[in-house]
């Protein structure tokens, strides 16, 4: 027991990685397990760009402080990709090594500063494949490089297609000029041809397997959040019969964090699809919440605590039911943090009012704070949404008025402290509120109720 806890600290584990994982991807280079006496030079070079890549990752990172699955997946792909290179270079020469399929799987995953430290690690395994070519280095550096940047987010499909293709171009070009430069007449179109179809081999089999890679690690591409959020999924079916209420809560939010993380330019699939499940625990007892109520109320006939209890288990349920439908990882924060560790004060008021020994702290969700953007927009479309829906004779400045009341509760709180979300982004997530609910909420024409009035209102018309 002692040992599996020394193993699973993460010093340790940042030991292995940057000991052991160079060692192996020198092993799967080398096509070979007997050692030899150019190793040592090899696992230095792999060694400090691996260490260097990993160590600026993980502090651009965040996802990598907060989930030991990231490290674990990502090292994963890195050995997954150099173990099919000798059945590249076999049957293809230097010019089939799948980089990119590597570099793409992680930046579908992972984003743009996690697939730039694979691309580094990887294209040194390559150039030391070919025999420590610098040229190989720079080819599969600038082309894996060069194409994430130039594809600025991979939601549809065809995204990863375009990444393939400004991959082949940049690779096609390096090609060209290396052979121009240090190699003149000698071009030789079969590397160029290679270059150019190895990017496309590499997305399709990276297609292929994504899905598995999603499932097992719960660390899902924006293509696969997509399928996920079609509301065609078991639990979101469930919760449209079981807690109609909180269904439509939950439709609202959606589009209200989809908007406020475009504005603030993070990633907006995640924050459509994660409001969808956010409440997925109501379907345990979706009578006891006010969105579902219809005349009668459960809760009057229990103690403060009781109330609190039941309240507050809606969070540990859907957690649960998070794990057991395999919900991506920043899906279940989305569930775990929408509250943080907010009071719920109507009951803690209540137990005052009843005069029993309570403390705020008894009647916190169990949290933890959001720790990330895309949660905290989540937590503060949730309470402004149900603020706004309380509203009697709704209009946009009483709206207003209550989504900034609401939002400087939750800032003052300290409740977005790991959030990361900025003062600025807090003021544009209150104005994309305020149009969203305006809209949403405003009073409605008061329609005619008798035959005079429908008269009188037709004879002003026509005047």
């Amino acid at each position: 027991m002692n040992l599996k806890k020394k193993l699973l600290n993460e010093k340790v584990r940042m030991y292995i990685y940057y000991l052991l994982v160079p060692l192996f991807l020198l092993i799967e280079s080398e096509f070979s397990l007997l050692p030899r006496s150019s190793w040592l030079g090899s696992y230095i070079l792999i060694l400090a760009a691996n260490s260097v890549t990993f160590s600026w990752m993980s502090e651009h990172v965040k996802l990598f402080k907060i989930h030991k699955e990231y490290f674990w997946t990502y090292t994963s792909i890195l050995l997954i990709t150099t173990l099919s290179f000798p059945l590249g270079y076999t049957l293809l020469g230097v010019y089939g090594l799948p980089v990119f399929f590597g570099v793409l799987l992680i930046y579908s995953l992972m984003g743009t500063e996690s697939a730039m430290a694979s691309a580094i690690t990887l294209s040194t395994v390559a150039a030391i494949v070919g025999n420590g070519s610098f040229e190989l280095f720079a080819i599969y550096t600038i082309g894996s490089i060069g194409s994430v940047l130039l594809t600025k987010r991979l939601v549809k499909r065809f995204d990863f297609s375009k990444a393939s293709l400004w991959n082949s171009v940049l690779s096609i070009l390096m090609v060209l000029s290396i052979s121009v430069d240090f190699f003149p007449y000698s071009i030789q179109l079969k590397s160029i041809v290679l270059m150019g179809l190895n990017p496309f081999v590499s997305m399709i089999l990276m297609v292929g397997i994504l899905p598995y890679v999603e499932y097992i690690s719960r660390i899902y591409s924006n293509v696969g959040l997509i399928e996920l959020g079609n509301l065609s999924h078991p639990l979101v079916k469930k919760l449209s019969v079981k807690a109609p209420g909180t269904y439509f809560h939950s439709v609202v939010l959606s589009n209200m964090c989809e908007s406020a993380a475009q504005r603030i330019n993070v990633n907006y699939v995640l924050t459509r699809v994660g409001p969808y499940f956010h409440d997925i625990g109501k379907i345990k007892r979706p009578e006891f919440f006010t969105e579902n109520q219809r005349g009668v109320n459960p809760h009057d006939s229990m103690s403060p605590m009781m109330n609190y209890l039941v309240i507050a288990s809606h969070v540990k349920y859907g957690e649960e039911l998070s794990k057991s439908h395999r919900l991506p990882l920043l899906v279940e924060d989305m569930i775990r943090e929408h509250h943080g560790t907010k009071m719920v004060s109507f009951f803690y008021q209540k137990a005052l009012s009843e005069n029993l020994k309570v403390s705020p702290d008894d009647f916190r969700y169990p949290g933890p704070k959001p720790r990330t953007k895309e949660s905290g927009i989540v937590m503060l479309a949730d309470s402004c949404e149900a603020a706004v829906r309380s509203l009697k004779s709704p209009t946009p400045s009483k709206i207003r008025n209550m989504i900034e009341e609401v939002v400087n509760g939750i800032y003052n709180e300290r409740q977005l402290d790991n959030s990361g979300l900025t003062l600025r982004d807090i003021d544009e997530i209150v104005e994309e509120f305020s149009k969203i609910l305006s809209s949403m909420y405003k009073n409605r024409i008061e329609y005619p109720k008798n035959s005079q009035e429908v008269e009188r209102v037709i004879r002003v018309a026509k005047m």
